[in-house]
């Protein structure tokens, strides 16, 4: 038997195997793929709220989205390369895997950066202790601020007393000791942003149960890194699956390379032995004619 020869038998076999191993790998991707989509999904609820306070956990968020599309498409073209058993859809399937692993990986690294407490949570006191800052020197209100405030239940950058000494109120007059009215805890069902009232956030130093007292930048950086790290968790299974589904498609697309290199070569057999069978018979005929002319002479 020559060497790297395997009988028609085993090379069947073995397609057979690779293709309820990808075929599983398939919905597991494409499960995998919607579970991305769903948690980028949701997460978008919460970074809308925050696109302005960092503009790079939206691009993160959104090349997740991007990424969860392409795997669900991926995963499609896939089934149909393993039902067809056609070497240019698998070829096209394992082309898009190896793109997608590297997508996969940067985005998984983008957000493991992103959610670092450190990195995170200084771009977000950097913001929001400007917009503070900002409304300080103006004496402008900040609805940025009371939208933040209101929805998330937080209070000032690092905590309720950065509003004290701050002209909050869109005046010019300073109260220490006073916050917002987005800083209350009732604030979301009776604090309105067009006309705001911030009567309940007065002199809170005497009574801060009234009020929200953890800083907005801990308080969003928890709220987006729990969230991200959902995104990072699907992820990192995908990354997984793609690796997977890559060594399975390259294994299924070289047997049936194989098997139809070996039916091709089967056929052009046939076709030699047809061929030289055709040609005995005319030779046979030729030779019985002689012998009939021969024999015609004789008489």
């Amino acid at each position: 038997m020559a060497p790297g020869y395997m009988p028609d038998t085993q090379t069947k076999a073995a397609i057979v195997c690779f293709k309820c191993g990808l075929a599983c790998f398939l919905l597991v991707f494409l499960a995998a793929g919607v579970t991305m989509l769903v948690v980028a999904g949701v997460a978008n609820k919460y970074l809308g709220q925050f696109e302005e306070l960092n503009h790079d956990l939206v691009s993160a968020r959104n090349l997740c989205i991007v990424i969860g599309i392409f795997v669900t498409l991926t995963g499609i073209v896939g089934i149909a390369g393993v039902v067809r058993e056609n070497c240019c859809l698998l070829l096209s399937f394992a082309g898009i895997l190896g793109c997608l692993f590297v997508l996969s990986v940067a985005a998984a690294v983008s957000l493991a950066v992103l959610t670092s407490i450190g990195t995170l949570r200084q771009k977000l006191t950097d913001f929001l202790g400007g917009r503070i800052l900002n409304v300080k020197k103006t004496a402008e209100r900040s609805k940025v601020m009371d939208e933040l405030q209101m929805q998330i239940s937080c209070c000032g950058d690092v905590s309720y007393r950065d509003w004290f000494g701050v002209p909050f109120d869109g005046t010019n007059v300073t109260h220490s000791g006073d916050v917002p009215g987005s800083c209350c805890r009732d604030a979301k069902e009776k604090f309105d942003i067009n006309k705001p009232d911030d009567t309940c956030g007065k002199k809170v130093n005497a009574r801060n149960s009234t009020i929200h007292t953890t800083g907005c930048s801990k308080r969003v950086a928890d709220i987006l890194n729990g969230h991200l790290l959902q995104i990072i968790g699907a992820g990192s299974v995908v990354i997984f699956l793609e690796g997977v589904g890559f060594t399975l498609s390259c294994c299924l697309l070289r047997h049936i390379r194989r098997r139809d290199s070996d039916e091709e070569e089967d056929r052009l057999k046939l076709k030699l032995i047809k061929k030289r069978e055709k040609k005995m018979e005319k030779l046979k005929k030729r030779g019985q004619d002689s012998s009939d002319d021969l024999l015609s002479e004789d008489n």
